[in-house]
C-alpha cells in the first residue's frame, strides 16, 4: 500500500473512532438524563431503584444519579422513592393541583417529601422546598396533607412555580426499617391525587 493510501486508511479509522465515541457519549448522556431510566419497584405511583447508592448498583443507575442528583446514600441510610405521575398514571403538570395525604408515617427514623422541576428545586418566594416528619402540620389524628400547586394554597403547600417542565416528587426515608428495603412495594407512602387542572 502506498504512503498516501495508508494515510487515507488511518484517517478513515480515526474519523470512525471519533464519530463512534461522540455518538456513544451522546446516547449515554441522553439516557442518563432521564430519571425514568430508574423506574423500579414500589407502591404506585411511587417507585425506587433497588440498591440505589450501593456499590453493587449497575452503571446506568449510577450515571442517572450523577446526572439528576448529587449522590445517593446506601439503602441502609436512605431509601429514595420518586413519583412523576399521579395515581391515575398522568404526568405531573404545572397547571394542575395535587394533594399528598399521609395516613401514617413510613417506617423510618425521619422522612421528607420534596418537589422538583427538571431535577432541581423550584425557586419560590416562600423558600419552601420540602416538608418533613417534623415540619409538616398535622391534624389531631396525626394525618397530614400537602397541596402541590402553582397558586398559593392554604396549609402545607409545595409551590410548582410558573414554568412548565418535568415535575417529580421525592420521598426520602432516612434510616429506614429493614422492611423498607426488603419489601419496597409494601411501604405506606402518601397518596398522590390530582384535584383539578386549568
Amino acid at each position: 500500500m502506498t504512503r498516501i493510501g495508508t494515510r487515507w486508511v488511518v484517517l478513515g479509522w480515526t474519523l470512525a473512532a471519533i464519530f463512534g465515541t461522540v455518538a456513544g457519549a451522546a446516547v449515554a448522556w441522553q439516557i442518563s438524563g432521564s430519571a425514568r431510566g430508574l423506574k423500579g419497584i414500589g407502591p404506585a405511583p411511587w417507585y425506587t431503584a433497588p440498591n440505589l447508592g450501593d456499590a453493587s448498583t449497575d452503571a446506568l443507575t449510577r450515571a442517572v444519579v450523577s446526572r439528576t442528583g448529587i449522590w445517593a446514600l446506601p439503602p441502609s441510610e436512605v431509601v429514595y422513592f420518586v413519583a412523576d405521575e399521579d395515581e391515575a398514571g398522568q404526568p405531573l403538570r404545572q397547571n394542575c393541583v395535587y394533594e399528598l395525604v399521609g395516613n401514617v408515617d413510613p417506617p423510618a427514623r425521619w422522612w421528607s417529601v420534596s418537589l422538583y422541576r427538571d431535577n432541581f428545586w423550584i425557586d419560590n418566594p416562600d423558600d419552601r422546598y420540602s416538608f418533613s416528619k417534623t415540619s409538616v402540620s398535622r391534624s389531631s389524628d396525626g394525618r397530614w396533607r400537602v397541596r402541590v400547586a402553582a397558586a398559593r394554597q392554604a396549609g402545607n403547600w409545595l409551590p410548582m412555580g410558573d414554568r412548565p417542565g418535568a415535575f417529580s416528587l421525592s420521598v426520602r426515608l432516612y434510616q429506614p426499617d429493614p422492611s423498607v428495603v426488603a419489601e419496597p412495594t409494601a411501604v405506606p407512602l402518601p397518596s398522590l391525587k390530582r384535584l383539578s387542572c386549568v
